[in-house]
């Protein structure tokens, strides 16, 4: 019989500001999660800024921005308010423009490394 889970959460961030990553990872960890991972990633606006000219008079209705970086991690559900405030503590404020987005999702399952 297998011991019981606690309930996970994925957590998604997604940061405007890249130089910001390393404070948060270093933060997850004084918060006790244990695993995250970082990808590259363009949002919509740098898309149609960089890679459809078509769509050049619209690139003034985005941000611009040299890129993003989303962070991932599945932890205990009980973290999930601390990381937001955590988030929030780095990046001074999720309502200015250009700072981050954070969401969740459940987590059905999860198999794999354990923390």
């Amino acid at each position: 019989m297998s011991e019981a889970q606690p309930r996970r959460k994925l957590m998604v961030i997604i940061l405007d500001q890249p130089a910001l990553v390393d404070e948060l990872l270093t933060g997850f960890l004084d918060l006790g999660v244990r695993g995250a991972t970082v990808v590259e990633s363009r949002g919509m606006g740098s898309i149609i800024r960089q890679d459809m000219p078509i769509f050049a008079g619209l690139a003034s209705l985005f941000p611009e921005n040299t890129g993003s970086r989303m962070v991932l991690s599945v932890m205990a559900e009980s973290l999930i308010d601390r990381v937001f405030s955590l988030v929030e503590e780095i990046i001074g404020g999720l309502d200015k423009p250009n700072s981050a987005v954070c969401f969740t999702l459940p987590v059905e399952q999860f198999r794999g490394i354990r923390h």
